[in-house]
């Protein structure tokens, strides 16, 4: 069953020392299928990624995290494990190191919440230190 709820975003991007923060407040759906929540939202100018829609797969130990349109991602997070995505951007793939530190949820059918801690590598090198709280909650 699909539902239309509110989503809010805030995300805290660190790269050399310097912090950006950006909240995102939209309406989007969440489903069950196969006995997982997906999470779907369009993204927006304050995010980066306007024109993009995104997917959070959410299951028990890993969120899945696919970006659509003219940014694509595939990033698969799961706690204290490397995963390696593919990024795309204008056009340039590229294989980017994702390890999580944190994944906490309580996503259920009435929705919830979801807090990511992840780091983000290229050739081993740092490029960001990540942490999103989404809330998802039912449109009455």
């Amino acid at each position: 069953m699909k539902q239309d709820v509110n989503i809010s975003i805030r995300s805290v991007y660190t790269a050399e020392e310097e912090s950006t923060t950006t909240e995102l407040f939209t309406v989007g759906s969440l489903c069950k299928k196969n006995g997982h929540y997906y999470i779907t939202y369009k993204e927006t100018e304050t995010t980066g990624f306007d024109g993009c829609t995104t997917t959070m797969k959410v299951e028990d130990e890993r969120v899945t995290v696919i970006r659509r349109g003219p940014t694509t991602s595939h990033l698969v997070l799961q706690k204290g494990v490397r995963n390696v995505g593919r990024y795309e951007m204008m056009g340039n793939p590229l294989e980017i190191g994702v390890f999580t530190d944190g994944l906490e949820s309580t996503i259920g059918e009435n929705g919830g919440s979801l807090h990511l801690k992840y780091t983000m590598d290229m050739n081993s090198a740092l490029l960001s230190e990540n942490e999103l709280e989404i809330s998802v909650t039912r449109i009455s």
